[in-house]
């Protein structure tokens, strides 16, 4: 299977999907597994019945250094970062979290625990590692997740001024420069708007939305202005 090509070289991966997939993720794993870790243990033994998929179920106290596991990170709690400390020494340990049931407030912190990150999250699909450019990494990540929220409009005509993309291309772009995951309920009003205000186009593609800037000049201007009320903003509060 694709993911887990990707991944059999991999010693502690995040999988960060939606509660409506999680399901069909996790048995995705459980063939190349020797346990799945949970504590809804009666909840997955049902599920792995249904399923005819003979793997062991443990709860995360009884998992076994040696073992492939197979981890239900929803169901850890508020204890997760004692676990995961744990999971680093398995052979090989795949946590998946439902991240609507993540606080975001712990995301980076769960993010910064692994090795690499797979997302699924509706059609949007990235794998990420930990070379993160420098500058990222030494900035406090509620800024940057409030800056490129806030931002957001200029940003997108930005990148689509280098070239048209879909929405997905967006979400997929933003997270790889800010590790910031813009939702599609953030995103697409976002473009809609843009659109309403004639800065944007859109044309269908096999059967996708793909967003260029339909005129140019004008989104250049914005930017242009907007770069230089930013660049006094900054002078003022350096000088303070």
């Amino acid at each position: 299977m694709e993911i887990n090509q990707i991944l059999c070289f991999t010693n502690h991966c995040l999988h960060l999907c939606n509660s409506s997939n999680i399901k069909k993720i996790v048995l995705s794993y459980l063939v190349d597994a020797d346990a799945f870790v949970t504590n809804n243990v009666e909840e997955w033994k049902k599920m792995l019945d249904e399923n005819e998929i003979k793997c062991l179920i443990k709860k995360p106290g009884d998992a076994k250094q040696n073992e492939r596991v197979v981890i239900d990170g929803s169901s850890l709690g508020m204890d997760f970062e004692k676990w995961e400390l744990k999971w680093k020494k398995q052979s090989r340990a795949i946590c998946v979290y439902s991240i609507d049931k993540i606080d975001p407030s712990i995301l980076t912190r769960l993010v910064n625990a692994h090795d690499k990150m797979l997302l699924s999250i509706d059609k949007i699909r990235m794998l990420s590692d930990k070379n993160l450019e420098r500058e990222i990494n030494e900035l406090n990540p509620e800024i940057i997740e409030n800056l490129v929220k806030k931002e957001l409009k200029n940003i997108i005509l930005s990148l689509l001024l280098s070239k048209p993309m879909s929405g997905t291309d967006l979400v997929k772009i933003l997270y790889q420069k800010f590790r910031v995951f813009i939702s599609p309920g953030m995103l697409y009003p976002t473009l809609h708007e843009l659109e309403k205000n004639g800065l944007l186009t859109v044309e269908y593609k096999l059967k996708n939305k793909i967003y260029s800037v339909q005129e140019k000049k004008q989104a250049e201007l914005l930017l242009k202005d907007h770069v230089r009320v930013n660049s006094l903003l900054s002078q003022f509060l350096l000088n303070e």
